[in-house]
């Protein structure tokens, strides 16, 4: 590649009187050195080719058709991937599997046996189906079975993200599965099924004030939304905190359908296209809302979750808490492909109920509130005792406090129920070590836990000051948080 690019400068080196100027004063892109010597190339073969009627254009597709036929979908990928980049930074091109999962990503969709795991000892156990009679269930599977093997791999002693990652995998496809049910082994065979994780959630506060976290706008959302407020509602609460904080997004149609329920009757957006034709107002029709709300938002509350905020924030029906939002109000379309392949282009942008245009600024909020961070009182862990190293099956003390500053480093989310040294923790240290500039054994020698101690000692947590500011502003008291 090297020697392209070399033999390319050697060529735009060649004198103008040469080659055809470029007449265009003002472009909206300035090509790569790359493109540039190919153009030069191929301006080069016009002039001196012995046949005269091939054109610059001519040249240039030709190389372009022969590259994309010779290496065929992965180079039309990258090829397009290229173009829809340099025009905004949400247009995209996605191969079938890239684009399942994009949208499995903003839906919170995975393809599992369709239950609830929780660890129970040295096993994980099914707590619950997610959907009663489904799949899981006519499968022969039951809540308390414990799991022992996942494709003939003994996982006893594994926590439940590693069971989880082994269950995991394409729809439709099998899983073969051996449980503990009392003193029995029962082996099964499990069919994997989507699966969605939920996107709202829901819970009331001391002071009878609700808390609502949505984490994006998947096709579920909306009805989510109204299951929890309805719950609310008929438990009088009439104060609800909206958490959008770390939200980028998803669908439009279910931010306005949250709208729809919140917001009183009026605007919620314009949407603007390319063809004015196709112009749309989202309205709410709603004639009161049925709660004060505080809406937290930080730098990352993005594109539908800016469309919730700022129709609550003009509407009046509460306030923004928080940090300005990231300030993404553009829409994109998908439009699929035969092979499978999907385009997604940005075709408008949104205006909020005020008339603002918020893209590249976001939203401010009414009362800016950063979150506050303080050093970690280690005074409530577990201590080592720098004498007895600790691998893989072994248990004690050490073991424990090494599971505990693991986890709070965001290292290690495994079994904490117990003290015994399992893959998880192998894996966690050995990552330590790694990003430490230690030896990566997955070994809690003694270098290793006075490392730990330091490290853990010099961390920083934050707090969620925004959080309590929210609570506190609906009247109530940050200390029952």
């Amino acid at each position: 590649m090297k020697k392209i690019i070399a033999l390319l400068m050697a060529i735009m080196l060649i004198p103008q009187s040469m080659v055809f100027a470029n007449t265009e004063e003002e472009e909206k892109f300035t090509p790569s050195i790359e493109y540039q010597g190919y153009e030069t190339i191929a301006k080069y073969i016009t002039e001196k080719y012995i046949d005269d009627s091939y054109t610059v254009s001519d040249i240039m597709l030709m190389g372009m058709s022969a590259y994309l036929q010779e290496h065929g979908d992965e180079a039309l990928v990258e090829f397009v991937k290229g173009a829809l980049h340099q025009l905004d930074d949400y247009s995209d091109f996605f191969t079938r599997d890239e684009y399942i999962e994009y949208m499995n990503s903003i839906n919170r969709t995975f393809y599992g046996l369709g239950v609830t795991l929780q660890q129970a000892g040295e096993y994980v156990e099914i707590a619950e189906f997610v959907e009663p009679g489904g799949l899981a269930e006519q499968s022969g599977f039951k809540v308390g079975d414990k799991f022992v093997s996942v494709d003939g791999k003994d996982v006893v002693g594994f926590s439940i993200s590693e069971v989880r990652s082994l269950v995991i995998g394409e729809i439709n496809t099998t899983v073969d599965i051996v449980v503990m049910r009392g003193d029995e082994l029962v082996p099964l065979v499990g069919i994997r099924t989507a699966v969605s994780t939920g996107t709202v959630s829901g819970v009331v506060l001391e002071g009878n004030i609700g808390y609502i976290v949505i984490t994006s706008f998947a096709n579920t959302t909306a009805e989510e939304f109204k299951t929890v407020s309805e719950e609310f509602q008929a438990k009088g609460v009439k104060k609800v905190i909206l958490d959008l904080r770390n939200n980028l997004g998803g669908h439009v149609s279910a931010a306005v359908g949250v709208a729809e329920q919140i917001v009183p009757k009026g605007k919620i957006i314009d949407v603007k296209y390319r063809d004015s034709k196709l112009n749309y107002t989202y309205k709410s029709k709603l004639e009161k809302s049925p709660f004060e709300i505080v809406t937290l938002v930080n730098k990352d509350t993005a594109s539908s979750s800016e469309i919730l905020a700022s129709a609550i924030q003009d509407s009046g029906v509460g306030i923004l808490l928080g940090e300005n939002t990231y300030g993404k109000a553009v829409i994109q379309n998908s439009y699929p492909l035969n092979n499978g392949m999907v385009l997604k282009l940005t075709i408008g942008k949104y205006i909020t109920r005020n008339g603002e245009e918020i893209n590249k600024i976001g939203l401010s909020p009414d009362e800016l509130v950063k979150n506050a961070t303080e050093k970690v009182d280690t005074s409530k862990y577990t201590k080592f005792d720098f004498l007895t190293p600790a691998s893989l099956g072994e248990s004690g003390q050490n073991v424990m406090a090494a599971k505990e500053r693991l986890a709070g480093m965001g290292y290690y989310s495994g079994n904490m129920q117990n003290n015994v040294y399992n893959v998880d923790l192998k894996e966690a240290i050995a990552n330590f070590q790694r990003n430490n500039g230690m030896a990566d054994s997955g070994v809690l020698d003694v270098a290793t836990q006075i490392k730990l101690k330091e490290v853990f000692e010099n961390m920083s947590v934050e707090l969620d000051t925004q959080l309590e500011r929210a609570y506190q502003y609906l009247g109530g008291d940050p200390s029952n948080l």
